[in-house]
C-alpha cells in the first residue's frame, strides 16, 4: 500500500468515529433545544389557560384548539404537577400519525379543580430536525470527497520529489561507470534524503571503482607469478629421479594451479566486460557463431554420448563484440555439457531474436536467483568455477540483453533475447 494510501485510510479511521460521534451529539443536543422551546411554548399557553379559568363565572369546558386536542375541562382529580409527554395521534387526511408534545396540568381555582391539556405538534420540528441531520451528513459527505481531492493533488505536488528521487534510484546503475547526483529539494525532509543518497552513492560507487582495480590489478599480478610456477613443475616433472608419490604430488599441483590460473583469468575476463573494454561491435550472424561452437565441442558432446539437436529457424545478426559473441554462446554451451548426464540431449535452438539453451539433468539443488550470482554452484562436487553464467550475465547486461531460466520435463533451459 503506498504512503499516501496509508495516510487517507488511518486519517479516516480517526476522523470517521469523530464525524459519528458529532453527528449524534448534535442530534441530541439540536432535540433538546426544540423540545425545550417546545416545552416553553406549553408552559406559556398554560399560563393564558389559568387566565381564562380565571375570569369564567361557572366551570365548563373550553377547547382551546379547532382540532380539540387542547382543552379545559372540570375534573374531580386534584393533582398538582404538571406532565410533559410525547404522544402521536392519527390524522386521516394525512392518513398517518402525526407526533404532539403533550402537557397536562390541574388548576384549582375557587373550589374548583380544571384539568388544563394543551398538545402542539411536534412535526415542524422534526422535519427540522431531519434537514439539519441531512444538511451534517451532505457536509460530511464534501469534506471526505474534499479530503481526498485535496490528498491526490498534494501528492502529486508535495511528492514530486520524493518519486523523482525513487525514479533516479530504480535507474541507477553502478555498470555505467559514473556518479549520479540527487537534485536539492524545496522540502526539508527530501532535501535531507537526498543528501544521504548522495553521499552514499559517492561511498558505493567509490568502494566500486576500488574493488574493481584490485581485481584487474590482483589478476595481472598473479599471472606472472602462476606462469613461473607452472614453469618450475613442468621442468621437476621431467627429472628422471622423481618416485612415483611425488610425481602424483605434482600432477596434483599442476591441475590445481591450472585450475587457479583459469579462475584468473576468467576474474579478469569479467573485468574487461565490466569496464566495457570490448568496444568493437560488428554485425555477427548469432547462427554462425553458434556453429562454430557447435563443432569446437562436438568431442566433448560425443565422448558424453550427448544427443545433439539444433533448430535454428532464421538468420539472425547482432551488433556486439565477436569475442564476446563466442563466449556467451560458449559457456551456455559448456554449461550444458557440464551438467549433462551421460546419454543425454542438448537442444539448442535460434527463434527470431531468442536463443535458447537447453539440456537434460538433475532438478537444481540452489535457488533459481542463484543460478548467475559468481561462485554459486549447483554441485560443489563438479569440477566448476562457478563463475561461466556469470560471465553470460554480464556480457548480457552489457548489452542490455535479457536472461532467463526454466526447469520443466526434466529439462534446463536458458534463454537469451537479444532485442
Amino acid at each position: 500500500m503506498k504512503l499516501i494510501s496509508k495516510t487517507i485510510l488511518y486519517y479516516l479511521l480517526i476522523s470517521l468515529p469523530l464525524l459519528i460521534i458529532a453527528g449524534f451529539l448534535s442530534y441530541f443536543l439540536i432535540r433538546s433545544e426544540l423540545r425545550d422551546g417546545t416545552d416553553e411554548t406549553l408552559n406559556h399557553e398554560k399560563s393564558n389557560a389559568e387566565k381564562t379559568i380565571s375570569s369564567l363565572v361557572e366551570p365548563k369546558i373550553i377547547y382551546l384548539s379547532s382540532d380539540s386536542l387542547s382543552y379545559i375541562k372540570p375534573s374531580i382529580i386534584n393533582f398538582t404537577n404538571t406532565i410533559l409527554s410525547d404522544t402521536s395521534v392519527f390524522d386521516k387526511t394525512e392518513e398517518e400519525h402525526i407526533p404532539y408534545r403533550k402537557l397536562s396540568s390541574y388548576y384549582n381555582y375557587k373550589g374548583n379543580t380544571f384539568n388544563i391539556t394543551i398538545c402542539k405538534t411536534t412535526l415542524e420540528e422534526e422535519e427540522l430536525l431531519e434537514g439539519l441531520l441531512s444538511a451534517f451528513a451532505l457536509i460530511v459527505l464534501f469534506l471526505l470527497a474534499a479530503f481526498f481531492i485535496v490528498n491526490w493533488l498534494l501528492s502529486k505536488t508535495l511528492w514530486k520529489p520524493f518519486y523523482k528521487t525513487l525514479s533516479g534510484l530504480n535507474n541507477y546503475d553502478i555498470k555505467k561507470h559514473e556518479p549520479y547526483v540527487f537534485e536539492s529539494a524545496s522540502t526539508s525532509e527530501f532535501n535531507q534524503l537526498n543528501n544521504a543518497l548522495n553521499k552514499m552513492t559517492d561511498k558505493i560507487y567509490s568502494d566500486f571503482k576500488q574493488q574493481k582495480e584490485f581485481t584487474e590489478n590482483a589478476s595481472h599480478e598473479m599471472q606472472t607469478p602462476l606462469a613461473i610456477v607452472k614453469a618450475n613443475i613442468s621442468l621437476l616433472m621431467q627429472s628422471p629421479n622423481l618416485k612415483e608419490e611425488e610425481m602424483n604430488q605434482l600432477q596434483t599441483i599442476e591441475n590445481t594451479l591450472k585450475k587457479l590460473s583459469s579462475l584468473n583469468k576468467t576474474l579478469l575476463l569479467l573485468t574487461k566486460i565490466e569496464n566495457n573494454q570490448f568496444n568493437e561491435n560488428v554485425k555477427i550472424n548469432l547462427i554462425d557463431v553458434a556453429q562454430k561452437t557447435i563443432n569446437n565441442y562436438s568431442d566433448l558432446i560425443e565422448a558424453k554420448k550427448i544427443e545433439l539437436e539444433t533448430n535454428f529457424s532464421n538468420d539472425f545478426e547482432i551488433n556486439m563484440n565477436p569475442a564476446l559473441s563466442d563466449i556467451l554462446i560458449s559457456n551456455l554451451l559448456q554449461n550444458a555439457i557440464r551438467h549433462n548426464h551421460k546419454g543425454g540431449k542438448i537442444l539448442i535452438t535460434i527463434n527470431g531474436s531468442v536463443l535458447s539453451v537447453k539440456n537434460t539433468g538433475e532438478p537444481l539443488k540452489i535457488k533459481e536467483d542463484d543460478l548467475f550470482v559468481r561462485f554459486k554452484k549447483n554441485d560443489a562436487s563438479k569440477d566448476s568455477l562457478g563463475l561461466g553464467l556469470s560471465i553470460v550475465k554480464s556480457i548480457a547486461d552489457t548489452y542490455n540483453f535479457s536472461t532467463s531460466y526454466n526447469y520443466s520435463n526434466f529439462l534446463h533451459s536458458f534463454s537469451i533475447k537479444f532485442i
